[in-house]
């Protein structure tokens, strides 16, 4: 039965993501304590048996293997040294490979009923597909206690560990990595990173809401909005809204640039509350929104591999110079016009840069499986190495790629017009992101996207997805 135990384990591990290396190292530690539990068989095959059972708990991946083999002292067990010939021979080199394969190899005696190994493995963020996360949509008959106003304020350290538990009641492990460690999401509140606003129950004390601010930039101060979620055991209508503003202001008294976001276009809420909040779209990233998403107890479906529509509410509206290809300027003025920003469209240079380039590749988190290229610097090896960093993320399969290029810099447009060469096209203008500066956003888009699936609130939003659908028409029939 070893080889059944070991496909069993395999297919386990090809259900929660693991890459190949981690796979062969599930099945390895299998393997050896599975084979361990049948040389300590009691009894004969007719009356004894060895339980192998896989759980999920926490983040963790379990792998349970219990028999009632012939009691032993582990630690008076002769053991197995690598590099040492004389215990070559010895038992213990399956427990080193067992050491080795898994995060924690456990020993349980359980008098009568026997011995247990415990073998434990962490999970990727956002491995456990949708469909066994156990969720159940709340009953429209039960009664979920009101709170018509609750405390709103920024959460304090002592507060965090409750956050951290909401986000998995209301999302499993399908939210963001932060928010399930909570030692990075201390140190990230501490030192300002992380700005996170709760909601609490004034009656019970329960937590039961929450919103943060993140700063990719801490000195460039335009935090995003998001990780926002209520526990769908309360009602608090308009709570989403009340904790957004309680951020703005805070974000206004304390000079922040400004704020943006980035709503799914599965639904029209998380557009429509932020357009009411003075946010205005600014561009459409399609293929960003990671799949399997879903909310432990509520009625959300699982979703395909979706979009996002930014937008974004200025607090600086200091005049600025910025260089737009000119068959793009109507459609970055109208941006720029809804989002009360001024700004003059300088001369575009139509010929080729000069001087020192700089350009980075971010992978996103795998669950994304996107990058980021960020030209940090216009110069004269900018296109070869926009070129190189693409060819790099579809060698890696990736499903789309996102180029953000300096928007203050006459060689602006002519790396644009390069860059749609390659197969990229408009995604839109974000202000301030990037060392302050506005940023023109090009996308690669290596899936197929259903348009007709965007929804879309507003007309400022119908405007900017009908230009960008027309963009990657344009550039795909010019290759």
């Amino acid at each position: 039965m070893v080889r059944t135990a070991v496909e069993c384990a395999n297919q386990v591990a090809r259900t929660l993501s693991f890459d190949s290396k981690e796979t062969f190292a599930v099945k390895l530690a299998v393997d050896e304590a599975f084979s361990n539990a049948v040389d300590h068989f009691s009894g004969s095959p007719d009356d004894e048996q060895v339980h192998l059972e896989f759980y999920v708990e926490g983040d963790s991946l379990v792998v349970s293997i219990r028999e009632k083999g012939i009691p032993f002292d582990q630690s008076r067990a002769e053991r197995f040294t690598p590099g040492d010939l004389e215990s070559a021979n010895k038992p213990g080199l399956g427990s080193l490979l067992m050491l080795n394969a898994m995060d924690s190899v456990e020993l349980f005696v359980h008098g009568r009923q026997g011995k247990e190994v415990r073998l434990t493995k962490k999970l990727r963020y956002g491995a456990i597909p949708a469909d066994l996360l156990g969720t159940r949509p709340i009953r429209r008959r039960e009664k979920r206690p009101t709170v018509a106003d609750p405390e709103i304020r920024l959460a304090r350290v002592e507060d965090l560990s409750e956050v951290c538990r909401l986000a998995w009641r209301c999302y499993g492990f399908t939210q963001e990595e932060l928010l399930y460690d909570l030692e990075a999401l201390t140190r990230k509140v501490e030192s300002g990173e992380f700005k996170s606003v709760i909601a609490v129950d004034p009656e019970s004390g329960a937590l039961i809401g929450h919103e943060g601010f993140k700063y990719h930039d801490p000195s460039v101060k335009v935090p995003e909005l998001g990780l926002a979620f209520v526990d769908p055991a309360y009602r608090s209508p308009g709570l989403p809204l009340k904790m957004a503003r309680f951020l703005y202001d805070r974000a206004i008294a304390e000079g922040d640039r400004g704020i943006f976001d980035c709503s799914v276009t599965t639904h029209t809420f998380s557009q429509k509350a932020m357009q009411e909040m003075g946010s205005r779209p600014c561009c459409l990233m399609l293929g960003i929104a990671a799949s399997g998403m879903q909310a432990r107890e509520l009625a959300t479906s699982k979703q395909e591999k979706g979009s996002v529509m930014n937008h974004y509410f200025a607090i600086d509206r200091s005049p600025k110079t910025i260089f737009i290809p000119e068959r793009h300027r109507a459609m970055a003025e109208d941006i720029y016009r809804w989002m009360d920003v001024p700004r003059e469209f300088g001369h575009s240079e139509t010929r080729a840069p000069e001087g020192e380039s700089s350009v980075s590749v971010f992978p996103l988190p795998d669950e994304l499986n996107v990058a980021f290229i960020v030209v940090h610097a216009i110069g004269k090896d900018s296109e070869r190495e926009v070129s190189e960093g693409l060819q790099q993320c579809r060698a890696e399969r990736k499903d789309a790629v996102y180029l953000f290029l300096p928007a203050d810099v006459p060689a602006s447009p002519f790396l644009v017009d390069r860059c749609e060469k390659m197969g990229f096209f408009l995604a839109g203008v974000m202000p301030h992101v990037h060392g302050g500066q506005d940023r023109v956003l090009l996308q690669f888009v290596d899936i197929p996207i259903d348009f007709d699936a965007i929804r879309i609130y507003g007309d400022m939003s119908r405007q900017l997805k009908s230009y960008v659908m027309s963009e990657q028409e344009r550039v795909r029939s010019q290759r």
